[in-house]
């Protein structure tokens, strides 16, 4: 029954230990980038920390994929037929990410392809992320950073073992980015959300309201998400009337660790009077004042700068307050975090930052195989609830710990 749990508990054991090694031996290795070349260098990582594990789990020991990319499989399979989304079958993601996710089935009819597929556009992501969050660092030192991401149990575990699509929507953000600094165009702008918007999943919409108050010329942000969200969306009603609002419309189920799941020992009796949506109306509103808070505040910032400050403050919050947040959402702004935000010389940050990502690798695996429990004080005579609300703990006040980082990072700017 815990197989799964110990053996995630090795690999977050062994990345630490690499990580440890790394920052050991930092000099030698940034020079050794430096040497092979940037190409060189990132083949190699992508090869060690990413393909080769695929090969390994799915290939040598012939692992299935599990949890979600089944789901995906069974969409693609579904969009690889020309079925029209929302209409022919059911999603919960945006229009074309079952059309992106059957691109593979075509020539590989398996949920391993689409893993597959998700460990390539996080390396297509993460390449975009170095380029554009270079900073006036070297090839070795830049490389050295994706190396320790690399290590991050989370991502690690999050898209090698339950290929996760959440860093897409990252990947869009920091498309904008690039976009932004190779020439500013506030419809450009609008267009790439929109695209995130028509990719992801609906939780991108939430970057919409600090973008928009950021942004000087709102209008032709407006225009560009129109010029290619209208059209999507006409297309969707006229072939499917409202089924286009299936990802909205259906009720998230309750997760942890957040907000509600951490003083359900304490408020337990009061939180399940809530409906609940009427709880993520409420983790809503929150999320939405406290990046639209951060717009206002800091809407001096570069636009470089402003992106992964926002991206993490509307993440981290809907870690905290949205009732059916949970673990794997720390994968949505692990590689912001860590190339926009972190002071990378503070090493109590990264000692405390594997903890937080190794407590999020095992949490949810416990979690559902101890009953998904919303705990009473009897809970707590059992050791093995025990272990996985101090997980949650460690969770929850880790990505206060995070934001609380990024924000001095920012006030120094």
């Amino acid at each position: 029954m815990y197989e799964v749990i110990y053996n995630k508990t090795y690999i977050s054991l062994s990345l630490c230990l690499i990580a440890w090694l790394a920052f050991r031996f930092r000099p030698q290795i940034e020079s050794f980038f430096d040497r092979i070349g940037k190409t060189v260098s990132f083949s190699l990582l992508a090869i060690v920390f990413r393909i080769l594990p695929f090969l390994v789990v799915y290939l040598y020991f012939s692992f299935d994929a599990q949890s979600d990319v089944q789901i995906f499989w069974h969409s693609a399979q579904k969009a690889k037929e020309l079925g029209i989304v929302y209409r022919d079958f059911p999603s919960l993601y945006s229009p074309l990410f079952a059309y992106i996710t059957a691109i593979p089935l075509v020539f590989w009819d398996t949920a391993k392809a689409v893993t597959l597929l998700m460990i390539i556009f996080e390396l297509l992501i993460l390449l975009l992320t170095m380029r554009t969050y270079r900073n006036g660092l070297s090839n070795g030192q830049v490389l050295f950073k994706t190396l320790i991401y690399l290590c991050f149990p989370a991502p690690f575990i999050f898209c090698v073992i339950g290929g996760q699509e959440d860093i897409w929507m990252w990947g869009f953000a920091c498309l904008m980015v690039w976009v932004w600094l190779k020439g500013k165009s506030d419809f450009v702008l609008g267009v790439i959300v929109a695209l995130g918007l028509i990719v992801t999943k609906a939780f991108f919409v939430l970057f919409v309201p600090p973008i928009f108050l950021k942004l000087s010329n709102r209008w032709n942000f407006i225009l560009g998400m129109a010029a290619l969200g209208i059209p999507t969306l006409a297309f969707l009603y006229l072939h499917g009337g409202t089924a286009f609002l299936m990802p909205i419309q259906l009720a998230q189920e309750p997760m942890c660790p957040n907000v509600w799941s951490i003083t359900y020992p304490i408020f337990g009796e009061l939180i399940a009077k809530f409906n609940i949506r009427i709880l993520n109306w409420i983790g809503l509103f929150v999320i939405v004042g406290v990046s639209s808070w951060q717009a206002v505040k800091f809407k001096n910032l570069e636009l470089k700068q402003f992106v992964p400050f926002v991206w993490l403050g509307i993440f981290g919050v809907m870690m905290i307050f949205q009732i059916g947040a949970y673990s794997n959402y720390i994968f949505i702004y692990a590689m912001p975090m860590l190339f926009g935000l972190v002071n990378f010389e503070d090493k109590k940050f990264f000692v405390y930052s594997f903890i937080i990502q190794t407590a999020a690798v095992l949490q949810p695996s416990l979690w559902f195989r101890i009953g998904k429990p919303f705990y009473s004080w009897l809970y707590f005579l059992q050791i093995k609830f025990v272990i996985e609300y101090a997980f949650q703990l460690i969770i929850f006040f880790g990505v206060l710990y995070w934001m609380k980082s990024a924000y001095k990072e920012m006030k120094k700017l």
